[in-house]
């Protein structure tokens, strides 16, 4: 693992950003400055830093994954070839300890400082190949409408329900063109995936093996492939599982206070709601996995806890068929 001399925690917001230098001296006081998120303002932090005495190849750049705000500055610093790591704000936050308020300032010098105290666990930023980043767009793009269409039609649906009929009627008159449009901007979306895939032999190939498990569908398999990077990102099951959130932890303490087992709240939501439509599917439709959901339930096992078990089951199925690069087979026998 390279060593560095300098670390650089960066705040980012929709405009500007703020950087705090952190330098392992016997300072407490962290130099700190902000920036406008144009190329300019990018072109004016490194001089700020050159200006400073620092070395960039020595310097460590780190930052909160904050969404589409992080984007230009991050391509920015990768093609100078400087080195950054893109880390989770909860897991930084989390070792900030106990504060009182705080601004843009205080959290670039908490992420600088972060970086220097977690250096050993440094997971430097790769970008994804141009097929993924597409791939990825195209498929928040999906989830943007179908949230919109949701929000507008659900509502209304439950007005009905509860007994404004008329009121609802008149409503979805209203907002019907723009939900036909947003329903023909998703049928786009959705051909424009499959033409992305159907390119792609690689991507295909990948979610070819993962739709070969019964109760797994193709959205499922292309959100996995999106969020794990081409399942690239976990050397095993059980830390796609984890990643998942259907992996159950103990929690304990001394000899007598036990809690109940419970997966962890930490967990990538979206894959777990499409995984347990996934298991719901499969303990209807894959006789094995029946089979043992019918079972378990007999024996007293508590129903939810049991589904759990499927996700778990179906992530390690996905695991298996990726790594041994293959469809699925029933009683299958892995042969290393």
């Amino acid at each position: 693992m390279k060593k560095f001399a300098t670390f650089v925690g960066i705040d980012i917001s929709k405009k500007t950003f703020d950087a705090s230098i952190y330098v392992e001296v016997k300072s407490v006081t962290a130099l700190h400055q902000a920036f406008e998120q144009n190329e300019t303002g990018y072109g004016l932090f490194l001089s700020w830093l050159q200006e400073q005495g620092l070395c960039l190849q020595d310097t460590l750049f780190c930052m909160e994954h904050t969404g589409v705000y992080i984007s230009g500055l991050l391509n920015f610093l990768h093609t100078a070839g400087l080195s950054v790591w893109v880390e989770m704000p909860l897991r930084i936050k989390k070792c900030m300890g106990l504060q009182r308020g705080g601004n843009d300032k205080v959290a670039a010098i908490g992420i600088a400082q972060y970086a220097f105290r977690y250096q050993d666990a440094i997971k430097l930023y790769v970008p994804s190949d141009g097929a993924l980043a597409e791939l990825q767009h195209l498929t928040a793009q999906r989830t943007r409408l179908i949230n919109s269409i949701t929000q507008l039609e659900v509502p209304l649906k439950e007005m009905a329900e509860s007994g404004d009929i008329y009121i609802a009627k008149d409503l979805v008159k209203l907002q019907q063109q723009a939900i036909n449009g947003l329903k023909k901007s998703l049928s786009k979306i959705e051909a424009a995936i499959a033409k992305h895939i159907r390119s792609h032999s690689e991507i295909k190939n990948k979610i070819d093996r993962v739709t070969s498990i019964k109760g797994i569908g193709q959205q499922t398999a292309i959100n996995m492939y999106v969020y794990t990077k081409g399942f690239t990102a976990f050397e095993n099951a059980k830390q796609l599982a984890c990643y998942c959130g259907v992996v159950p932890f103990t929690k304990s303490s001394g000899t007598s206070v036990r809690f109940k087992t419970r997966v962890s709240p930490f967990a990538n939501k979206n894959l777990k709601k499409l995984l347990h439509l996934c298991a719901l599917a499969a303990i209807q439709w894959n006789d094995e996995l029946k089979q043992y959901y019918e079972r378990k339930v007999a024996e007293g096992k508590n129903k939810m806890s049991v589904i759990n078990a499927v996700r778990n089951k179906l992530v390690h199925r996905i695991f298996a068929v990726l790594r041994d690069d293959r469809l699925f087979v029933e009683n299958y026998v892995y042969k290393p």
